[in-house]
Formats: structure tokens, C-alpha cells, sequence
């Protein structure tokens, strides 16, 4: 079935014209946003009347939640969409019942939690794109880079969103092994851990792999940037940083990858979406898990630890600055 459901994604002719809503949870500054909408647009765009609804949650107070919800689904009674696309997991938790309550069909990305943590997961009106870092083919991939050094320390914030990722993959361990290589796992939303995390690797790592570090604080409270994280652990790392998402690689931030691609992410949901709105109900299209990494390196970063990607690994990767 899921290779059929493939195969259909790739002929599938598009439909008249109908009214498409993109809800985001963040924002379109935010550059996984920006990726998979512009995807999105690029399948169905020309063809549809798409609307983008931003929850705004990174930069919202939790207590705000509540009045921009209220403000989006204002607006989906007036637009009264044939479909709704949900990015990540605060627009499927906060979105997708009220959606599928009005009978509107929901196609996601970027979700990461299971039934458990979204019920809504189980409607019959609901299909989409889980994400998941692709640990065993990064780890693969990596000890190819660094040429049998194989001791990583897997960083991430204490969010859902790598919860989700690291218990469905290593259950309750903290401590794997895949390839042969050691993996020591961290989850904190403390900058401090955070950083000396960063700071004291090299004593037992050979690399750091980063997930999503966005929900991270100081002693104080205070909310400390994404990019702020990355370039102090830039200049203070003395063992190379990499990447499970490409939107974290860089200049002054992790060298490369094989990564989680949100542009990818966006092209499959918009195909998805296209399948519903030629007639495939969502039932009948099975919840995929995300498809296809792609390599990215930053050419500074390779520049900057002395690393150089084999020929083959090149010839497949996209580059940044």
C-alpha cells in the first residue's frame, strides 16, 4: 500500500481549484517554516487559493496560546478550506481536532509525538508525514566522515518534540550502541548543561550531534536564541558539531549531515494534500514516517575542522556558506 500510495504521489494530476490552509506553529522568519511552505507552495500553488496561519509559539507566551488559536480558527470558518495542512506539533495539538470536528481533512509534517500525545492522530480524516531524525543512517554516514572515530554525544533540549524522537528509538536507554559506535544521549533545556556539555565532549567524544536546542533557558529564566547556542558552542568546542536537521548547519554552527530536509517534508505533504483533493480519502493513505535525508555540509565548517567529504559524499551534497 505504501508503495502504491508513493507511485500515486508522483502521477497524481492536479484537481480544480480549491482553498488550501497552511497552519504553522512557529512562524515564517523561522527557517523550517520557511522551507516547507515554500515546498508546499511549489506542488499547489499555482493551481489553489492558499492561505498561511501562523501560531507564532516560539515567540508567544504559552498564556497567549489560547486568543491565537481563537484567531485561527475565526479564520477557518471564514475560509472555509477543502484542506488544512499542519506543520509540527503545537498546530496539531492546538488545530487538529477542531479541524476534523468540522470535517475538514488534515494533512501534517513535522509531528513527532504518536497517538498518546495527539489523539487526533487516530481520525479517519487525518494523514500525514511523522518526522524522525534518521539516527542509524546519520550515525552510518558520520563514522564515514570522521574515519573510525566513533564515540558521539547526541545533544538535544528536553522539548517533546526529542522526547517523542529519542523514546520512540532508544525506549528509556541513554546509552547505545549503532554501528559499533558509543552514543551517550543528553536532553536539557539548561544553558549551562548545555554548554558544558559542549565544552568538556572532546574528553570523551569524538563529535557531537545536535537535535533541536529551542528550548533552552539561563538560571534566570530567560529564553536563549537558537543561534546564540550554536555559535558560542562554535568557538568552544573543541570536537566538530554536526546535525540531524539541515536548518541547524552553517556558518558558526554545525558542520553538516545526512539530514531531516523541511523542503522535503513540505513537497511530500503538498503531494499527499493533492491526493485528497483528487478523491483518495485520507484513510486510505497510510502515516508516513519522514521519507528521504539529504546530505548538507557548510563549507566553512569542513574549512574550519579540517574535514574533507569523499568524493562520492560530495557529489551528493548541497553546500552552504
Amino acid at each position: 500500500m505504501r508503495l502504491l500510495i508513493l507511485a500515486l504521489m508522483l502521477v497524481s494530476p492536479l484537481c480544480f481549484s480549491k482553498t488550501v490552509v497552511i497552519i504553522e506553529s512557529y512562524h515564517i522568519e523561522y527557517k523550517w517554516d520557511s522551507d516547507y511552505i515554500s515546498a508546499v507552495q511549489s506542488v499547489l500553488g499555482d493551481k489553489h487559493d492558499i492561505h498561511v496561519l501562523a501560531l507564532d509559539t516560539k515567540r508567544l507566551k504559552k498564556s497567549e496560546w489560547p486568543d491565537k488559536v481563537a484567531d485561527i480558527q475565526q479564520s477557518i470558518e471564514q475560509l472555509n478550506p477543502d484542506i488544512a495542512i499542519l506543520g509540527d506539533d503545537n498546530a496539531f495539538s492546538l488545530m487538529a481536532q477542531n479541524l476534523v470536528d468540522s470535517g475538514i481533512p488534515v494533512v501534517f509534517l513535522g509531528v513527532n509525538g504518536g497517538a498518546a500525545q495527539h489523539p487526533a492522530l487516530e481520525s479517519p480524516l487525518v494523514t500525514g508525514i511523522l518526522e524522525r531524525p534518521f539516527f542509524e543512517k546519520s550515525i552510518r554516514h558520520l563514522k564515514k566522515v570522521l574515519r573510525q572515530n566513533d564515540r558521539f554525544l547526541v545533544l538535544m533540549d528536553d522539548s517533546p518534540t526529542m522526547r517523542n524522537a529519542v523514546n520512540e528509538y532508544f525506549g528509556d536507554k541513554r546509552q547505545d550502541t549503532i554501528y559499533g559506535s558509543q552514543l551517550d544521549i543528553v536532553l536539557t533545556n539548561d544553558k549551562d548543561t548545555w554548554l558544558d556539555s559542549v565544552v568538556n565532549a572532546h574528553e570523551t567524544y569524538d563529535a557531537i550531534i545536535v537535535g533541536t536546542h529551542h528550548t533552552i533557558r539561563d538560571n534566570a529564566g530567560n529564553y536563549v536564541t537558537p543561534d546564540e547556542l550554536m555559535s558560542t558552542a562554535f568557538r568552544q568546542t573543541r570536537v566538530p558539531i554536526f546535525s540531524f536537521w539541515d536548518i541547524f548547519i552553517g556558518k558558526e554552527k554545525s558542520i553538516g549531515g545526512f539530514t531531516v530536509s523541511a523542503h522535503q517534508e513540505g513537497l511530500t505533504a503538498a503531494r499527499l494534500a493533492r491526493l485528497i483533493m483528487n478523491g483518495v480519502h485520507p484513510n486510505k493513505i497510510p502515516q508516513l514516517k519522514s521519507l528521504s535525508g539529504h546530505f548538507v555540509y557548510s563549507d566553512s565548517g569542513l574549512k574550519h575542522w579540517n574535514l574533507e567529504l569523499s568524493p562520492l559524499i560530495a557529489s551528493q551534497a548541497k553546500f552552504v556558506p
